[in-house]
């Protein structure tokens, strides 16, 4: 809390929704401050904002803003990006669990994270597997007194960096949105960003799984 006003921490915020998430943070007026971690600068002008430059292999409980009401975790990528398993696994599941961990020790009663899905710790699908493994661990941390885990499905938006993959199932996605339940349709990261904000700033005791369908709504 910075005054009365809220101070929120955001890793991952040049991605497709850390990026939506952070433009809504500082154009809300009852936020305070909004911190991100990032490994280069960032385009955000705002005398709310606060950069920390860091390397996520290193990063320790320390580069953590103090007085932080809640965190949000919005680190990802695919499997290409990475350039291996052991690559994704680093960036999808070992840096929100740290961050979570470090959100526990440094008693930030807030925690939000964007999972995927079809996260499950039993999936035969790699990505899958790892959200949900992440998921089972951050679950763990029972002193943290709001979890919020974001399950979206495929997600629109304008990305910095072309996925000829993505790109091409957004096509399919949208031309066949009418046909589409809610769990699966596609989602853009404004309703992920809007849904983040709107929990971050009316809290629930509890760990949240936040699906699709929800987002949606």
């Amino acid at each position: 809390m910075i005054g009365n006003k809220k101070h929120f921490l955001v890793a991952g915020a040049t991605g497709l929704v850390g990026s939506t998430l952070v433009e809504m943070l500082l154009s809300n007026e009852t936020v305070g401050k909004v911190t991100v971690l990032v490994r280069r600068a960032t385009s955000f002008e705002s005398e709310k904002l606060e950069e920390r430059m860091i390397d996520f292999d290193s990063f320790t409980e320390r580069e953590i803003a103090p007085s932080v009401d809640a965190i949000f975790c919005c680190l990802g990528t695919t499997m290409a990006q990475a350039g291996g398993k052991d690559a994704f696994r680093r960036v999808d599941y070992e840096y929100p669990v740290k961050l979570a961990v470090f959100a526990q020790r440094q008693n930030i009663q807030q925690f939000h994270v964007i999972s995927s899905s079809g996260a499950s710790p039993t999936s035969k699908i790699f990505y899958s597997k790892v959200k949900g493994r992440m998921e089972l661990e951050i679950k763990k941390l029972d002193k943290i007194r709001s979890i919020y885990i974001y399950r979206p499905s495929m997600l629109l938006g304008d990305r910095t960096e072309f996925r000829f993959g993505e790109s091409l199932g957004k096509f399919f996605m949208k031309a066949l949105s009418f046909m589409l339940p809610n769990s699966i349709k596609a989602v853009h990261a404004n309703e992920v960003s809007y849904t983040m904000v709107n929990n971050a700033l009316s809290p629930q005791k509890g760990v949240h799984v936040v699906s699709n369908s929800e987002i949606l709504q």
